[in-house]
């Protein structure tokens, strides 16, 4: 009777130890096979990653040829390299560039001198498409002591006192801006203006222009391609430079763009005095201008983001950035 009950015990043991024994093999078999299947979807994320970023670079490159090709005495909307491209497939994936002149904006860098102090004109100009932007115009002299070297602050200025007795202080560059969006670290300037529209920003707006970050840069020498600048850029030449008068500057190049400067006074409304004032500030051709790539596989987008100078013998890149 003894041995019979000893068998039943080691009967039972043998049995719960199979069972834990197959639970176990069962939990490391699905963890085995669950960790396979990530590593297979990692190593397919990780092959699409790479066939998104080489179609990204092969759209880059095609921005960069299709800029190389562009040969006129001129930049305009009419050339090859302003035109909207449709997307162009490749294999499973998508591709699609644009290129945008920096010369078409104002160079936030002409608030100071190459000396590094401040240059009156370049606030004025500032300041009138602040005003067309429905932004305070007083900013301008906090974003010069931002960039110009002395510590000597202009009325309604700040330098490194003010930012260092923030909450979270820190200094100003006191030299020129490397990005555009650090004007955002300027006193009294709001993300809102950077980003945002007038008629975003403001309950009651009397124009549709956009926001600020589109018509600023930190690139080139600061003058005006006057065949690609929009309105409010053409209005920060001249307090004479009107909303009416850019707006016959932009009808007028639609129709012939502009293949000199002197051009400019076939618009009825630029007047010799007009054009003599800003003859200094314009020009008719760009060397400077902005790539964006998008490119898709499956899921996976890669994007290219760069700055290049066009030079007589190729391209030399002044920013480069991706997607990682």
């Amino acid at each position: 009777m003894f041995i019979f009950r000893s068998f039943k015990k080691i009967r039972g043991f043998a049995l719960i130890t199979s069972l834990v024994l197959i639970s176990l093999l069962s939990i490391l078999t699905f963890n085995f096979a669950h960790k396979n299947k990530l590593e297979f979807r990692m190593s397919m994320n990780r092959a699409l990653a790479k066939k998104a970023e080489y179609c990204a670079y092969s759209g880059y490159n095609l921005a960069l040829a299709v800029l190389f090709k562009d040969t006129n005495s001129y930049d305009s909307y009419s050339d090859i390299w302003a035109q909207q491209i449709p997307a162009i497939p490749i294999d499973d994936g998508m591709v699609s560039f644009s290129i945008d002149d920096e010369k078409s904006k104002f160079n936030i860098n002409r608030l100071t001198s190459l000396y590094g102090v401040e240059d009156k004109r370049g606030g004025a100009m500032f300041r009138r498409m602040l005003k067309l932007l429905d932004i305070d115009e007083d900013i301008t002299y906090a974003v010069t002591d931002w960039e110009d070297k002395d510590s000597s602050e202009l009325p309604g200025g700040a330098e490194e006192g003010y930012y260092m007795s923030l909450q979270n202080p820190y200094r100003p560059f006191n030299s020129p801006f490397i990005t555009t969006g650090e004007i955002l670290l300027v006193k009294g300037f709001e993300r809102d203006y950077y980003f945002l529209p007038p008629n975003s920003r403001e309950s009651v707006s009397r124009n549709n222009y956009k926001a600020l970050k589109n018509y600023i840069t930190v690139y080139g020498d600061g003058l005006i391609n006057i065949n690609t600048a929009p309105v409010p850029v053409l209005c920060s030449l001249s307090m004479d430079l009107t909303e009416s008068v850019a707006e016959d500057i932009v009808n007028y190049r639609k129709e012939q763009p502009f293949e000199k400067k002197e051009d400019l006074k076939k618009v009825e409304t630029i007047s010799d005095l007009l054009y003599d004032e800003i003859d200094s500030l314009i020009t008719v051709k760009s060397n400077i201008f902005r790539i964006k790539v998008q490119a898709y596989v499956s899921d996976i987008e890669q994007d290219i983001n760069a700055v290049v100078m066009r030079q007589s013998r190729g391209v030399r890149v002044v920013y480069f950035s991706r997607s990682i």
